[in-house]
């Protein structure tokens, strides 16, 4: 006879999937809306068509479900590319991030708590805890190139993964102006020359070897 388990994670189908892919969803969707302040969780549950103590048995409170609703979909639909070279990883990271954030529901509810942030507290740290959660597993790549020798041992890992990711928020949050997959695979060239040691100076820019200095005339 088959044993019973409790569920305490995303199965890969079936109604616990569901409810939890509709509950994400009205979750955004309700961020977009009214704004964090507003938010509730009785609200969430009418647009999921959910009973509330389905989404308190799993989140306690709004701080926990917003911040599971905006980490959740990125931990599922952004893997860490892994290609053992630098410069294509980040490149195809940039990608993923710049893919998730032009989802309309992800785009308008970050949107919307980063304009709301200033006026809570408690808002300001579920970003601040969403950020750190967001730009810490892809430090990965920058780890396993400082193994490879791809960049130095003291490089930080973090700093890498700002500089690729910084621009991609800038262009879709500030500018309006999303990055094409060109413009992103150009950055990530950046990010890798900015982070790679420099070489020894070589030949000058004209390709020939530079003459020594003149000796100085003695009077």
């Amino acid at each position: 006879m088959a044993t019973s388990q409790r569920v305490t994670g995303a199965r890969p189908g079936g109604r616990s999937a569901r409810v939890l892919a509709a509950v994400q969803a009205a979750t955004l969707d309700e961020l977009a809306a009214v704004g964090y302040a507003d938010l509730t969780i009785e609200a969430v549950a009418e647009r999921a068509g959910v009973h509330r103590t389905t989404i308190y048995r799993r989140w306690p409170d709004k701080r926990s479900l917003v911040r599971a609703a905006l980490a959740g979909p990125a931990a599922d639909q952004m893997p860490i590319p892994d290609t053992a070279d630098l410069r294509r990883d980040l490149s195809l990271l940039g990608q993923a991030i710049d893919s998730y954030l032009s989802r309309p529901q992800v785009h308008a509810g970050l949107a919307t708590m980063v304009a709301d942030r200033s006026a809570s507290s408690e808002l300001s740290d579920v970003l601040t805890q969403l950020w750190a959660h967001r730009l810490h597993l892809p430090q990965a790549i920058a780890r396993r190139a400082i193994e490879r020798r791809e960049l130095a041992a003291d490089t930080d890992p973090a700093a890498v993964i700002d500089m690729l990711a910084g621009p991609i928020y800038l262009r879709r949050f500030i500018q309006d102006r999303p990055m094409t997959g060109a413009e992103i695979d150009d950055l990530a060239t950046r990010v890798v020359a900015a982070f790679t040691p420099r070489s020894p100076e070589g030949p000058t820019d004209s390709g020939q070897a530079e003459l020594p200095a003149a000796p100085r005339m003695l009077c």
